[in-house]
């Protein structure tokens, strides 16, 4: 029988992440869970992806933090002997104008979007360099590919997703010889637990503007993401893959 892939899904227990998470369990792949401070959700979470994969496992870390991000796939890589696949998921938003965005708001925006993006995949690629394959899937933010002045009210945000896009590019060249493959998503109005917040005239506006005129799920995502891990997907590297519903359609 093949050995079990092993996946590390960063910001997992909820949204997007969990969702990705739970697909590659019900794949056949052991799946390292990973969240921040919740630990209730994460247990949960935990719990319900063991159902399915019961060798699955949780890891808390702020991979924000270079000494956390390396001790998380140290963890992780100790736990089960191996990693095929990262996926960096985890970068919160922040809605506030440059004027108005602090240097703290500024730093955090990078850090947990870019920074973290960076030292995952730093410490990640040691044990594939070793197994002489891997893969790594970046989340990234629409508006970063395609239109990254798109996103004016979010420029901490935009700029940091914008990193994550060159950097993707730069590591599918460099860990090519590697035989990892490196590819990046770039999410459209994706609907999460998060669109509560906003009122149904807002999500009837948003609705509109999308050529399929709905929105798109976490499953979108995490069918993208098994996709671009998959065999069938063995000769793509370096590909930003924008899952948008037609949203932003180049001239």
């Amino acid at each position: 029988m093949a050995e079990k892939r092993v996946v590390l899904v960063t910001a997992s227990t909820r949204g997007i992440g969990k969702v990705i998470a739970r697909r590659f369990a019900e794949e056949g792949a052991a799946i390292a869970l990973n969240y921040l401070s919740n630990k209730s959700a994460a247990d949960e979470a935990c719990a319900e992806i063991q159902e399915i994969s019961p060798g699955s496992k949780i890891f808390q870390g702020d991979v924000s933090s270079a000494e956390e991000a390396e001790r998380l796939v140290r963890y992780v890589v100790e736990d089960f002997g191996r990693l095929d696949i990262l996926v960096n998921n985890a970068g919160p938003m922040l809605v506030k104008p440059l004027f108005d965005t602090t240097p703290e708001e500024w730093e955090w925006m990078i850090r947990s979007n870019l920074s973290s993006v960076f030292f995952c995949s730093k410490y990640a690629l040691e044990p594939m360099r070793r197994q002489k394959s891997g893969q790594i899937i970046n989340i990234g933010c629409l508006h970063a590919e395609i239109a990254p002045g798109g996103l004016p009210n979010s420029p901490a945000y935009g700029v940091a997703k914008i990193g994550v896009i060159a950097m993707t590019k730069m590591l599918a060249r460099s860990e090519a010889r590697y035989n990892i493959r490196v590819n990046a998503i770039n999410p459209g109005l994706i609907e999460t637990d998060d669109y509560a917040r906003y009122s149904e005239e807002e999500l009837n506006t948003w609705r509109a503007r999308v050529p399929l005129k709905k929105f798109g799920g976490p499953e979108d995502i995490a069918s993208a993401v098994l996709f671009l891990t998959s065999d069938a997907a063995s000769y793509i590297t370096g590909v930003v893959l924008p899952v948008h519903g037609g949203l932003w359609i180049p001239d």
